[in-house]
């Protein structure tokens, strides 16, 4: 079995798992009902909510045994590491799905990390400053059905072949699947005028460039994205919105990614009623929820403290991104496909060796 045998293997097995569809609670719009009827009555009540099957066993077996071929060499190449690296990723993305509520804090640790100080203290301040200015927020009045019309009209402006359907079935406003090319757009949450071009810039500059620069390497991994790649991909998200303007006119969103950073160490901390209540601090009464929703995405029984992490890796991302710029180190490295910051030097080792293409499409400031 050859590299391009486990880069296939590995593909076929992210895309059975299909990790975010099953952490997305089938009953979802119930819950969020139930919640809000109970706290508009001032009663404690916490979601419950249900998934689709979790059983994987057949998946990680066979995950087990791409490792177990890596391993023989016990000098692993820079390419093999790669693999080995996104195998114990998806692993450990099992071990989540497999456990109890009781443990499922601890297993998102070991998966996404866990908020730092540094971090933590910046979300809190600028969350704390977005309610000392008494920032209102705007209301939502673009429709999902306009915003999938926006983004194929930019889609084919960059001659960028990717699918933008709208989708019922997730938690995020938006999010980008590199293996499938689409950008899915939820069915049931509406955007504000402000966040157009930031989405813009976010989605099609960042998300997709990166995954269409990766789908023209050799291996699969590139468009699909390496272990951990989450974290320096929303940093430079942040970074290419600030650069372009967009935080400027959109006020909003860096109050929503403070939040998030926010919302994971609280969910990790709290119930999802408690977390809810220390988050209306903030934020409006739908988007507190939307935020620890978020959080606690995975759980059955959300009165257990614990979540999903990996919302503090838009803060972390960002602030990690502004120290590699003030370095003054390469960009363009970053766009070879969905890499992160720690795999950089083995990529260029690989470069020189001819064995990863240059970025086609870059930011304009890169």
């Amino acid at each position: 079995m050859d590299l391009y045998d486990i880069d296939r293997s590995m593909s076929d097995i992210e895309k059975s798992i299909n990790f975010y569809s099953r952490v997305l609670p089938l009953n979802q719009s119930e819950e969020k009902e139930k919640f809000l009827k109970y706290t508009g009555l001032n009663r404690t009540y916490n979601p419950v909510f249900s998934y689709k099957s979790r059983d994987l066993r057949e998946e990680k077996r066979i995950l087990v045994e791409l490792l177990s071929v890596l391993n023989k060499n016990k000098e692993l190449s820079d390419l093999k590491r790669f693999f080995a690296d996104k195998i114990k990723f998806m692993i450990a993305q099992l071990n989540l799905l497999e456990s109890e509520d009781a443990e499922f804090g601890n297993k998102a640790v070991a998966l996404h990390g866990k908020i730092d100080d540094e971090c933590l203290r910046q979300a809190e301040q600028i969350l704390v400053s977005t309610k000392k200015e008494g920032y209102i927020f705007p209301p939502e009045t673009i429709t999902p059905e306009e915003m999938v019309s926006i983004l194929k009209g930019e889609l084919e402006k960059d001659n960028i072949n990717w699918r933008c359907v709208m989708s019922p079935n997730m938690i995020p406003k938006i999010t980008v699947s590199g293996a499938k090319k689409t950008i899915y757009i939820n069915s049931y949450i509406n955007y504000t005028q402000d966040e157009v071009e930031r989405l813009k810039v976010h989605e099609i500059k960042v998300h997709i460039y990166r995954g269409e620069n990766g789908a023209e390497q050799t291996l699969r991994i590139f468009q699909e994205g390496f272990a951990g790649y989450n974290e320096t991909e929303e940093g430079l998200a942040i970074v290419a919105e600030e650069k372009y303007g967009c935080l400027k006119k959109d006020r909003r969103q860096m109050k929503l990614y403070a939040a998030r950073a926010l919302g994971s160490d609280l969910c990790g901390r709290m119930s999802f009623y408690e977390a809810f209540k220390e988050m209306r601090e903030f934020l409006p009464e739908d988007i507190s929820y939307r935020i620890i929703e978020r959080g606690k995405r995975g759980m059955r029984d959300t009165s257990v403290p614990g979540g999903m992490t990996k919302g503090y890796h838009y803060i972390s991302g960002w602030l990690k991104m502004k120290k590699y710029i003030k370095n003054g180190n390469d960009l363009s490295i970053l766009y070879v496909g969905k890499v992160g910051l720690g795999d950089i030097d083995a990529i260029k080792r690989l470069r020189d060796k001819g064995l990863v293409k240059s970025p086609r499409h870059l930011l304009s400031f890169v």
